[in-house]
């Protein structure tokens, strides 16, 4: 059950955390490592302000003005980052010996937003609304974990949940979705009082679209084959209301469906699914559940036979990026091109290409991060040579140097 009651705690770091180890950028930055140096500034074409992790630091840099890589933050270990939809802050969660933080950044400014303070055994979960104004937080702190809210005004409070700790889905300001160990609940964020509850029993890896307008996860079925004594347990995938109500399966255990990500209005989903044609090849389907309709490609191309995986969509639910690979070989060994794809329905479009130095089974079992739209036209793109900021529209490219990792981009367009 899903208490009612508000819980708060204390949202300030504790000194040695805001001072030494996770403070933000709006107080006194660390003094190490010592900054980046300067670069030739504005660029000629598109310019971009980063948010970025280097040196053991999260550091801020833009390519309009060319001031060295200033230190945000020292951080150990960035245990994730989630851009919001519009590309313009990012929630990244640290850790730092025996603790731990949430700390919001904006892209443009890198200015900080303290979020949360823990312990070393917290954990997160963290969704942006559809909009990007508002960030949920799921807390799993021994002791005191909870939901807690950074609404668009830029308050930060614990709505007061206490059997529920991992945030699902924003339905609408006043309404989200989050989980406990055995049932997700709808409750409202003025008191985490239940609206509805979903119980968990038979689904794995239960998702919501962004907006909350849909739940999609797998259920095992059991496949007896004339080969094998015992039957083999098949994931088929689902979707339902966000309550729960009206559950099919889209996908069955014959496709072996995996990685399904929803557009973020709920409107379709994405997924891979094993190739009956060819081995050692999945395929993307995207699914339409209001006109039951089904959309892929599956077929040969020049390059060879196309291997199609980790989609991600774009913040206005039109296209998908996703990482393709071809099978090559010069006769004396064996290599993979790697291409990042745009589509939209069935129309599609090469935005990079990289040639990896290894076979595809090797790239497929260490595959590049899944890919991530920062505002709705330009890609974060990972490669063998570090990232890759693609502009989807005209092509350019911008290159971030290996050791950075960047966790938020801001794209200003260049004037003609």
């Amino acid at each position: 059950m899903v208490s009612s009651i508000l819980r708060r705690w204390p949202l300030r770091a504790a000194p040695a955390l805001a001072g030494a180890i996770l403070g933000c950028a709006g107080g006194q930055p660390a003094a190490e490592p010592s900054p980046e140096p300067e670069v030739a500034a504005p660029l000629s074409g598109d310019n971009y302000a980063v948010v970025y992790r280097a040196d053991g630091a999260i550091r801020h840099m833009d390519t309009r003005t060319g001031e060295p890589g200033r230190v945000l933050v020292k951080a150990g270990q960035v245990v994730s980052a989630v851009p919001s939809p519009d590309g313009r802050r990012v929630a990244v969660a640290l850790k730092q010996g025996a603790q731990s933080a949430v700390r919001v950044f904006d892209a443009a400014s890198g200015s900080g937003t303290e979020v949360y303070d823990g312990g070393a055994e917290a954990s997160f979960t963290m969704r942006w609304s559809g909009d990007g104004t508002r960030l949920g937080v799921g807390v799993r702190d021994p002791g005191r974990g909870g939901i807690v809210l950074l609404d668009a005004d830029g308050s930060v409070r614990s709505i007061g949940c206490r059997a529920s700790d991992r945030f699902e889905a924003w339905r609408t300001p006043a309404e989200v979705v989050v989980r406990g160990e055995t049932s997700l609940y709808v409750v409202r964020t003025s008191d985490c009082g239940t609206l509805a509850t979903i119980g968990l029993t038979g689904m794995r890896d239960p998702e919501y679209s962004r907006d909350g307008s849909r739940l999609s996860y797998y259920q095992d079925r059991p496949v007896t084959f004339a080969n094998r004594a015992e039957p083999e347990l098949i994931p088929e995938l689902w979707i339902a209301a966000p309550d729960g109500a009206g559950a099919r399966v889209i996908a069955d255990y014959q496709s072996r469906p995996r990685h399904a990500v929803w557009s973020p209005n709920g409107e379709r989903i994405v997924y891979e699914v094993v190739s009956r044609r060819w081995a050692n090849t999945t395929h993307l389907v995207a699914y339409e559940p209001a006109t039951n309709a089904y959309a892929y490609i599956a077929q040969e191309m020049e390059l060879g036979v196309p291997n199609d995986f980790g989609a991600c969509w774009s913040p206005d639910s039109r296209r998908i990026a996703h990482d393709r690979t071809y099978a090559r070989s010069t006769g004396a060994r064996s290599y993979t091109t790697r291409q990042v794809v745009v589509r939209e329905g069935t129309t599609e479009k090469v935005v990079l290409d990289e040639v990896i130095d290894v076979p595809p089974a090797q790239v497929v079992a260490d595959p590049p991060a899944r890919c991530r739209w920062m505002g709705g036209r330009y890609l974060l793109v990972d490669t063998r040579q570090g990232q890759r900021v693609v502009d989807v529209e005209d092509g350019e490219t911008y290159r971030v140097p290996p050791e950075r990792q960047v966790l938020v981009v801001r794209v200003f367009e260049h004037a003609p």
